[in-house]
């Protein structure tokens, strides 16, 4: 049975992800929001970690979950981004929806061993600006599609605490467009996770979580046949949060997460002996969540969340134009026997941003001008245990 509810998810993943593009909606290009349930509170989850998406949030919660858990969600996201110039012209990326997948899988093994699977696309970038746009010899249409597929292992050390280890494995595929460029490519890397779930109480627990940074190499073909290789270091990811219950019904989550974008220095092109910089900083993401339970069936969630941005003015571009974000969210959760689906709405703004002096504005200021962004992101999660 263990080795059959593997196979499955990871077949299913493999299906579906060649069908699945993504698309930025938080700092940098992560993809933060991975489960229904764990979105409707703002993914304010690390400390929470009692579904089945702990397997990603923070695996050590799997210990918690008795028997064998499966999910399989999907999320919508609809963003917006507007560019106004110095010389008062609009412009803004294609209109599209984009539907990243999680899939999670979990097995208690006897009274203090539970295993874990997730496959999921935890980074993404999509960007799609005009040829005619003044910004075009920067970037006109920018992709990023990930696959990452992180078996784990959750082991409770006394009633009190548990802790997990697992490992990654990530497969990217990128598009990076210009009217001066065109860049394909693929590659793969591998990484590792750890994490840890502490009852402090009876009413609060302290959940870490921590992503090693990957690096992947890329090989693929510039301006359609010419060979060439980068590479990119995905960042280290560390989650802090507390759970506290508050009363029998209502639980409220507060959580810290740190990306470690400085990892994402540049992009050299070997082929062609050009380095792209990007000298990205670190970032913090502040989130507050909570969930009520109505009864046994129903649950009600809500969650706010404050996220800062990496890219420096200086290394500012259309790729990725990104700002300080703003977030507020609203979930469900209905049980029905051994099955629960949980949905999940996000509404995103973005802070103006306004670009003076960006260094890849070359000598004609295209990309001056103030920024403008907001996002609508649903989601839709079903499980079943058995």
């Amino acid at each position: 049975m263990k080795r059959s509810l593997a196979s499955l998810l990871l077949m299913l993943g493999c299906t579906l992800f060649p069908l699945i593009p993504s698309s930025v909606h938080a700092s940098g290009f992560a993809l933060p929001d991975q489960s229904s349930s764990a979105m409707g509170m703002a993914s304010a989850f690390v400390g929470q970690a009692d579904d089945v998406s702990a397997a990603w949030y923070n695996p050590a919660g799997l210990t918690k979950l008795d028997g064998t858990w499966v999910s399989a969600g999907i999320t919508a996201i609809s963003p917006s981004f507007k560019h106004e110039t110095l010389y008062g012209i609009t412009e803004s990326i294609a209109s599209d929806i984009h539907l990243p997948f999680q899939l999670y899988g979990s097995t208690k093994v006897n009274d203090r061993l539970a295993l874990g699977l997730s496959i999921n696309n935890p980074f993404g970038l999509s960007t799609d600006w005009a040829a005619t746009s003044t910004t075009a010899a920067v970037a006109t249409f920018s992709s990023v599609k990930t696959l990452n597929v992180n078996p784990s292992l959750a082991y409770k050390v006394t009633d009190k605490l548990s802790f997990a280890v697992g490992i990654d494995y990530l497969w990217l595929e990128a598009t990076l467009n210009s009217t001066q460029l065109t860049l394909t490519g693929d590659g793969d890397g591998w990484g590792a996770n750890a994490a840890l779930l502490y009852a402090i109480t009876d009413k609060l627990n302290l959940g870490i979580n921590y992503r090693r940074k990957i690096r992947v190499e890329i090989d693929g073909k510039a301006y359609g046949s010419l060979s060439a290789t980068t590479g990119i270091t995905l960042p280290d990811e560390l989650k802090l949060g507390v759970s506290i219950k508050a009363t029998d019904a209502l639980t409220l989550n507060i959580e810290a997460d740190q990306t470690n974008w400085s990892t994402y220095n540049q992009v050299e092109l070997t082929a062609l002996g050009v380095i792209d910089y990007k000298e990205w900083q670190d970032t913090w993401c502040y989130r507050i969540g909570g969930q009520y339970r109505l009864s046994d069936i129903w649950k009600l969630r809500a969650g706010i969340l404050y996220d800062t941005n990496p890219v420096r003015e200086e290394y500012f571009d259309t790729r990725v134009p990104d700002s300080d974000r703003e977030g507020v969210t609203l979930g469900v959760g209905y049980t029905a026997g051994k099955m629960t689906i949980d949905a999940a709405y996000m509404y995103l703004h973005f802070k103006s941003r306004t670009i003076n002096d960006s260094l890849k504005d070359g000598s004609y200021a295209v990309l001056d001008g103030t920024y403008r962004a907001t996002a609508n992101i649903a989601s839709v999660t079903l499980s079943y245990t058995f």
